[in-house]
């Protein structure tokens, strides 16, 4: 069954009458999507247009960042629905994500990979002029990256572009984009076909040819050149987002520094309101400590430090009575620390995540970790702002110790430069908003993964000196009541099991 026969057995002639009894059963009981998703495969009905209908009687919607953020997505998704945001309250969860999903929702890229398939998509239904086009485009992507070599990039202008595009294939830039966009809606109409690399290229090259302001152009060669249009400003989607709203509410258990965010996200701060809460678990079940004798500094790198590492995390993971998990801020650290730590001291199973696993791998090696409880703990590596640390949920007190080794900053490249240089220029923060402080969201969003519930108990180990810095510690919520140690794996306090204080 097609696409298009899911979609029409849904919306031809009007609702169906198959569909509407769907759609009364959904309204009669809470079903998750997956649900939803089978109950409407056993009818050959399209599950989004089937929500859409019982959308329409709703009053709470929950829906992705994609069908409130991205501009044209909002408009169409909010006329299907017959909803208005001026009547609306948004209630975005997990806003400390939102800065970066905007971000990426509002970039586009053109690679060799994307014009390689395009040209196939037109070779497929003979469309050899535009077939021919996309060759040009190849070529010109290529005269672009001449001489780089894998992991260089530079910033290409907007009119460098356009005019060796028109230069080249000798038709105005608007009409070549709307040519390739005509071969990628022919594409979507063939059966059970579902994408278009030729869309992909015509939205690029409409966005390339937009503003400048709040954006960067960058064309860098890893595997494939590529030239990407990458936004770094949030604000331009958010800021009509939000004040178009009835009322609109950011929450996150690490959404610090509150000011950040309003400024980045383009709130109106005379009518927004800032409110940091205290954890409601009891203060008595959580130590929280700073190593300051270590550091994965760049400049302090060495087989010293990572052997330093080690040894501490050994003797942590000994006197801890069940399972320890430990985020790094990257694979390539991780992995030269584990080469030095001491399995005979620690006494547990090493669980460690790989760069390239899977979801499912990801699950499996969580639920490793829970039948490791049965018996003396394990002691689990992962790294910062990955799926362990931050997608992944630790029930039952199922951790009872995490550390964080040094923090996850990005690579300095030209994006992250760029937004350094534009939130400078924009707030006089540029450091601040581009660098340090997402790096210190990633730390706290992997702690987090200690504390669950009110009744959990366990220890939060922060590992690098930077932690104490003045900069860096602002971003800790105020009911943190870090102790600084350098030689945690001797204090007293860590006794996880006793129900009073941790000490």
């Amino acid at each position: 069954m097609y696409k298009r026969q899911f979609y029409n057995n849904v919306r031809r002639g009007g609702v169906s009458k198959n569909a509407e009894r769907v759609m009364e059963r959904i309204k009669k009981e809470p079903m998750h999507s997956e649900m939803i998703s089978e109950l409407c495969s056993k009818h050959n009905l399209c599950p989004y247009e089937v929500c859409v209908e019982v959308g329409k009687d709703a009053n709470i919607i929950v829906c992705d960042y994609f069908h409130i953020f991205s501009p044209k997505i909002r408009k169409a998704f909010l006329l299907k629905l017959n909803k208005e945001l001026d009547n609306s309250i948004i209630v975005v969860d997990e806003a400390h994500n939102l800065p970066e999903r905007v971000r990426r929702l509002l970039s586009n890229n053109l690679s060799e990979r994307q014009l390689s398939r395009a040209i196939k998509e037109a070779d497929f239904l003979n469309y050899s002029s535009i077939a021919d086009d996309l060759r040009d485009l190849w070529r010109i992507l290529k005269e672009l990256g001449s001489g780089m070599k894998k992991g260089d990039e530079r910033i290409v202008k907007k009119e460098e572009f356009i005019k060796r595009v028109e230069e080249v294939i000798g038709t105005d830039y608007d009409y070549i984009a709307d040519d390739i966009r005509d071969l990628g809606e022919r594409v979507l109409e063939i059966p059970n076909r579902h994408r278009s690399y030729s869309i992909s290229i015509a939205r690029f090259m409409k966005r390339w040819s937009g503003e400048g302001m709040g954006y960067v152009r960058i064309l860098s060669r890893d595997r494939y050149i590529t030239l990407s249009y990458k936004c770094l400003d949030p604000s331009i989607s958010t800021t009509e987002t939000f004040s178009s709203t009835c009322s609109s509410i950011l929450m996150s258990g690490t959404l610090l520094p509150q000011d950040m965010y309003a400024d980045i996200l383009g709130f109106d701060m005379k009518r927004t309101i800032l409110r940091e809460y205290e954890s409601p678990f009891p203060k008595e079940n959580k130590l929280s400590i700073i190593v300051p004798n270590v550091t994965t500094k760049y400049s302090k790198r060495s087989d010293f430090m990572y052997r330093k590492y080690a040894r501490m995390i050994s003797s942590i993971a000994s006197i801890i009575p069940k399972n320890v998990a430990v985020f790094f801020p990257a694979y390539h650290i991780m992995n030269r620390v584990n080469s030095f730590l001491d399995r005979k001291i620690i006494g547990k199973e090493i669980l460690v995540e790989q760069q390239d696993m899977k979801k499912e791998e990801r699950i499996e090696l969580h639920k490793q970790l829970s039948n490791l409880m049965k018996r003396n703990g394990g002691l689990l590596l992962g790294v910062q702002a990955g799926s362990l640390s931050e997608g992944m949920d630790y029930a039952n007190n199922l951790l009872d110790c995490v550390i964080i080794v040094g923090l996850p900053l990005e690579i300095p490249n030209l994006e992250v430069k760029s937004l350094i240089e534009y939130y400078d220029f924009k707030f006089d923060r540029g450091w601040d908003y581009g660098y340090i402080f997402p790096a210190m969201n990633r730390v706290l969003q992997a702690a987090g993964r200690c504390i669950r519930t009110e009744t959990d108990k366990g220890v939060i180990i922060l590992m690098d000196e930077r932690f104490k810095w003045r900069n860096y510690a602002k971003c800790f919520p105020k009911d943190f009541d870090l102790i600084v140690s350098e030689t945690p794996e001797k204090l007293s306090l860590i006794h996880i099991s006793e129900p009073t204080r941790l000490g």
